[in-house]
């Protein structure tokens, strides 16, 4: 019996010895397809078959790419639905990919915004799909010692939010981090990381710039940076992560899923236990309620002179061009740019009277003259078409635009004017004098004054977020003018609180203030806001109703809210579940 036993035991035993093949979980790159799909992998790939690598496939007849998001076995739990044998082959390992301690990241940002995994892999890989062999990069620094660095070294270990006024500077906080090791940091443009790196190396420090430079990133140096998808990508000896200007909305991905990348990298820092900074001269709500207190960096000044105009005493359908602008363009040695935010022309009403301007009681949000009405856009809230202010009926529409104050301002000052649109090739020094939108802020680097001609439309924009984009361009153009620089804001509302807030230099307080109405009206970021775009023709009955969530419905697009972000996300899915089509989800958008 023992003689027959043993052949047997010697086969459990060549049994053991034979490892179990290996399977690749992938996420096919093809729109429309939102599912993940297993995939036997040759031995000959095995290592190097990892999450997060790129890998060609075979897809119902073609050959795609796709992102192994997990491997194993059929000893691993999720993996024994089919049988190895069963499972095609991978056919290559076709690149690079998304570093691997992001791939379960990646994974959160999909569910946490809604949208398809496939989506933010694409966002995390670089273009490049191979990294060139590279020797590790380390600099010798000298030591920096100024109040953001010193804001820097007192927050806690978690890290957590910086108030750096506009005329400081945010590169302290990134050069006190390297203390640590390599830090991550994300800028709102590609041209801030450029700049940004630049000055670092002029520091002492090594920097790799995404996405071209990601051969450096794996590598290993100071300061790995670059925008947006930044957060997302691989950084070898990673202790800190620095988000520069976090309240910029172009740090949020348009594509679905909408993620925000301070809440991306609050997340990533928490996994991998480093501490995360978040910089802003406007601290966002939302960045103080997930990442906060706020630690001020510079409790007063860091802002340039900043002077308001009354236009309260001008008439309705006069020129916006007033003395005090006039002086300034005439006595200018460098650039003016005056900033208007609408094109040709546009309306508001205002009384002919007092000359006040016609907002909403209740948000503030000016109010347009519908049907006989004044009605405000943002609440519905209606009213007689009478003054706010003096009850008088005769009503008047505020008329100006880029084109014409373009005319009006080289009329007047008799200097070479320009007017800077979208497709304006270059802002060369040809003209001591720029008109322009909000976007203007982002093509000139440097002037000696900043006009807002009429910040009205911007205060009483049909958003609850209005006067933090109006402080955000603010912010913007103090950069611009530098400290010897002036910034000028032209208003009906001269006692607006946050134009009395920018003159006092007191930012911090209307932002606590701003925050507390948020807070008690339950407004985002204290809850979390959805907006769905149904399918055209779509009936608003079919939106189902699920407890702990309010939604409304107007012209094809819903917009949710709830205080548990748990609760959003199942009506998400149960409105997609039940409309028939193609549904857009933005959730926690920038402006709402």
């Amino acid at each position: 019996m023992g003689e027959a036993l043993a052949p047997r035991r010697l086969q459990v035993g060549r049994e053991a010895l034979t490892p179990a093949p290996l399977v690749a979980r992938v996420v096919p790159d093809v729109t429309g397809i939102d599912r993940q799909f297993d995939y036997l992998v040759p031995p000959q790939l095995a290592g190097r078959a990892r999450p997060g690598a790129i890998v060609r496939i075979d897809l119902n007849g073609r050959r795609v790419d796709g992102w192994i998001v997990a491997t194993g076995n059929a000893e691993t739990a999720g993996f024994d639905e089919f049988p190895a044998e069963r499972l095609s082959p991978l056919v290559d390992i076709a690149g690079l990919g998304v570093a691997e301690d992001v791939v379960d990241l990646c994974a959160w940002v999909a569910q946490n915004w809604a949208g398809p995994l496939r989506n933010v892999l694409r966002s995390a890989s670089p273009d490049r799909k191979r990294a060139r062999a590279a020797q590790p990069r380390h600099g010798r620094p000298s030591p920096v010692d100024d109040d953001v660095s010193s804001a820097f070294r007192a927050l806690p270990s978690r890290g957590g939010v910086i108030d750096v006024p506009p005329l400081a500077s945010a590169l302290s906080a990134v050069h006190a981090a390297t203390a640590l090791g390599s830090v991550l940091v994300v800028c709102p443009t590609q041209r801030m990381a450029r700049l940004g790196a630049a000055a670092l190396r002029r520091r002492g420090l090594t920097t790799a710039e995404l996405p071209d430079q990601v051969d450096a990133a794996v590598a290993g140096v100071d300061v790995v940076i670059g925008a947006r998808s930044a957060v997302l990508a691989g950084c070898t000896g990673l202790a800190a992560i620095v988000v520069i200007d976090e309240h910029e909305e172009s740090l949020h991905e348009e594509r679905v899923p909408t993620w925000w990348a301070p809440e991306v990298a609050v997340e990533r820092g928490r996994r991998a236990g480093v501490p995360v900074v978040l910089t802003s001269p406007c601290p966002s709500a939302r960045s103080e309620m997930l990442h906060g207190p706020v630690m001020r960096a510079v409790e007063r000044g860091g802002w340039p002179a900043i002077e308001v105009t009354d236009l309260s005493q001008v008439p309705v359908r006069s020129s916006l061009l007033t003395e005090q602008l006039l002086g300034a363009v005439r006595n200018s040695e460098r650039s003016t740019l005056c900033i208007l935010n609408t094109k040709g022309s546009a309306r508001m009403l205002a009384c002919r009277s007092c000359r006040a301007l016609q907002t909403c009681p209740a948000c503030s949000a000016a109010e347009a003259l519908v049907d006989g009405a004044l009605v405000c856009p943002v609440c519905a809230n209606s009213r007689v078409p009478a003054c706010g202010g003096c009850g008088r009926t005769a009503l008047a529409t505020v008329r100006s635009g880029t084109a014409k104050l373009r005319d009006e301002l080289a009329a007047n000052s008799r200097l070479p004017v320009r007017e800077v649109t979208a497709s304006t090739v270059g802002t060369g020094g040809e003209a001591e004098v720029y008109v322009g939108t909000d976007a203007l802020l982002h093509r000139v680097s440097s002037a000696a004054t900043v006009v807002f001609l009429d910040i009205d439309r911007d205060l009483s924009a049909p958003r609850m977020s209005s006067g933090r984009e109006v402080l955000a361009s603010v912010a913007r153009a103090s950069r611009i003018v530098g400290g010897a620089g002036r910034i000028i804001i032209q208003t009906r509302q001269p006692a607006h609180p946050l134009l009395a807030a920018v003159v006092a230099g007191d930012v911090a307080g209307w932002l606590r203030a701003d925050t507390a109405t948020a807070r008690s009206l339950g407004l985002a970021p204290f809850v979390s806001v959805a907006e769905i775009t149904l399918p055209e023709g779509t009936d608003a009955a079919v939106i189902p109703n699920i407890p702990g969530v309010e939604w409304a419905e107007h012209a094809g697009v819903v917009l949710a809210r709830a205080a548990a972000h748990a609760d959003l996300l199942g009506f998400v899915e149960s409105v997609r579940a039940t409309v028939d089509g193609r549904v857009r989800v933005a959730v926690n958008p920038p402006r709402v």
